[in-house]
Formats: structure tokens, sequence, C-alpha cells
């Protein structure tokens, strides 16, 4: 994360441009649609894959002012982590994956 902090943006497809870079007031050029449906903030900017669209993306995040944002947790997530462990619950639900086939489901 310390390059992250001490960058002035980051441009690409990463989730770490949509979730670690809005903690430090980073800007992220996201490009393509690899991050769709995630949350954003007002400091990503989206664009194609296109040239042109990626470069005015690039001159737009030069001069966007970013504020850090703590969207994803308040920073206590290990003692969260700890109280879940203590709980019963936690050791009783089921540990298998459950995959839904959304093709069949529809006929």
């Amino acid at each position: 994360m310390t390059l992250i902090k001490y960058s002035q943006s980051i441009i690409g497809n990463s989730s770490a441009g949509i979730r670690e870079a809005p903690y430090y007031g980073i800007p992220t050029v996201n490009i393509g649609t690899r991050q769709e449906n995630r949350s954003l903030t007002n400091g990503i900017i989206n664009c194609s894959y296109n040239t042109i669209d990626i470069m005015n993306a690039i001159l737009s995040s030069e001069t966007l002012k970013v504020e850090k944002e703590i969207v994803f947790g308040e920073g206590n997530s290990c003692k969260l982590f700890y109280k879940a462990l203590l709980t019963e619950m936690f050791w009783s639900t089921s540990k298998q994956k459950q995959f839904v086939d959304i093709i069949n489901k529809n006929k």
C-alpha cells in the first residue's frame, strides 16, 4: 500500500483503484468494464479502452481534487473477525460453496 499512498494516480482496471485508492485520496482512471458494478467514489474516472478516452481521463485526473474516503470499514476488522470467531454460529455454518446456475434457473 505504500506505493499507492505516494502515487499521483492509479491507471488501469484493478480493484486497488476502486477500493484502496479512495482511502488515500488518490484519483483513479478506471479503464474498461472489468470493475463494472463496483462501488464508485468521486475520485474514480471511468473510461473506455479507446486511447483518446484514456488520455483524456489521465489529463482529467491530474487536476482532480480527491478527499480521502473511508468507505469499506472503520479500521476495526481484526476485532470484528475475532468476535465472529468466538460465536457458535461461525463454527456451525457450512463452509461448502453454493453455486446457482442462472441459465437453467430461467427455463
